[in-house]
């Protein structure tokens, strides 16, 4: 008799995360005020999927420690972790997927684990880079069709300042919404496409998840979905500023100044990947254009090993456009360098403010403080 062999054992690493939950529970208890609401849907054995919402990492610390069972969870596996945090992902453990690229070992995996009544934790918006802002990820859809496994919605909130203000010792309040169970994912016979159907019962669970974010928090995550962004270049010579000549205009600028004004990315480039980028923080009038070309050339050179960095988190159009924003810049900056030219380069973000209405012009992009 042939026996299906699985690709990880469930539950795994019994004693260690013990310890840490329990260490986690408790420093939660000092530091935070934690709330939690509909504490008894949350499962002591699966299998079950619990999704919730990303805003940072402490998500994941609550769904892990409030959980009575033992909680496996699908983490990013194409990036290294922050140096701050990657020791405790590392002690823990979890199931790496090269996110924005198909991973049929991650999600096996996660099907593994299922398939022996485990408890599953996903985060369908894949990241933290622009909360509330991302299509869902059709993974935890994939995962519930496939196993036959339902789904428990969470709503976090408290979340993005949350660990700072704990370990600044001021207490902040953290709210964990469990939802109700949804059940497994089928697939209707509707003429859609098998992933037109896995999307749309993904963004079903977003939307039960986001109604479980405190009203507050979804408001504040929200309030920048209609910015605007667009990228002023300019050059110079000594005898003042020129037209950029045919066939070197940059077409996709407003790209790039959104990846400007996203300082979460460009944290992960920098400190996740030490990646010289440090370059593009500043540009005004800029003669030696020469570390600035080698920062564009970084990026598009990662974007060799890893192609889906930009498409995973911006989608395919505007990811595409990052890209060929970055190709366009470094042939403009070659060129201007070997022309004895300077460049001035200048984001903007256009948006209005959520309580005024007014409307709100940034200039100069959002930089990270390892930047």
């Amino acid at each position: 008799m042939n026996k299906t062999v699985s690709t990880i054992t469930y539950p795994r690493r019994r004693f260690v995360r013990k310890i840490m939950t329990g260490l986690g529970k408790l420093l939660l208890s000092v530091l935070t005020d934690v709330e939690i609401n509909g504490r008894e849907r949350l499962p002591q054995k699966g299998p079950m999927i619990l999704a919730g919402n990303h805003a940072a990492v402490l998500e994941a610390v609550m769904m892990a420690v409030y959980t009575p069972g033992m909680v496996e969870f699908l983490g990013n596996g194409d990036i290294p972790f922050d140096p701050n945090y990657a020791f405790i992902t590392q002690a823990y453990g979890l199931i790496p997927i090269n996110r924005g690229n198909l991973d049929q070992k991650g999600l096996q995996m996660g099907m593994d684990v299922l398939k022996q009544g485990g408890i599953l934790g996903i985060f369908p918006e894949g990241g933290i880079w622009d909360p509330a802002q991302m299509q869902a990820q059709i993974g935890v859809a994939w995962l519930s069709y496939r196993s036959q496994t339902p789904i428990i919605p969470v709503g976090f909130g408290g979340i993005r300042a949350g660990l700072q203000e704990a370990l600044s010792f001021k207490h902040p309040r953290l709210v964990m919404n469990v939802g109700e169970v949804i059940p497994p994912v089928t697939i209707s016979d509707n003429g859609m496409t098998m992933k037109a159907n896995l999307e749309m019962a993904a963004n079903q669970v977003l939307s039960a998840i986001t109604s479980l974010v405190p009203e507050d928090e979804y408001e504040k995550m929200v309030s920048h979905m209609d910015d605007a962004y667009e990228l002023e270049v300019y050059l110079h010579s000594l005898d003042g500023e020129l037209p950029l000549p045919e066939g070197l205009a940059i077409q996709h600028g407003p790209a790039y100044a959104r990846f400007l004004f996203n300082p979460t990315l460009m944290d992960v480039l920098v400190r996740n990947l030490k990646l010289p980028i440090k370059p593009i923080k500043f540009v005004f009038r800029q003669l030696d254009l020469s570390p600035l070309i080698a920062a564009w050339q970084s990026i598009l050179d990662y974007l060799q090993i890893n192609p889906g960095f930009f498409t995973y988190r911006f989608g395919m159009e505007e990811g595409l456009s990052v890209r060929q924003a970055l190709e366009e810049l470094c042939r403009l900056g070659q060129w201007a360098s070997e022309s004895c030219y300077a460049l001035t380069i200048n984001p903007i973000r256009r948006y209005r403010n959520a309580r005024t209405g007014a409307l709100v012009i940034e200039r100069g992009g959002c930089f990270p403080r390892s930047m």
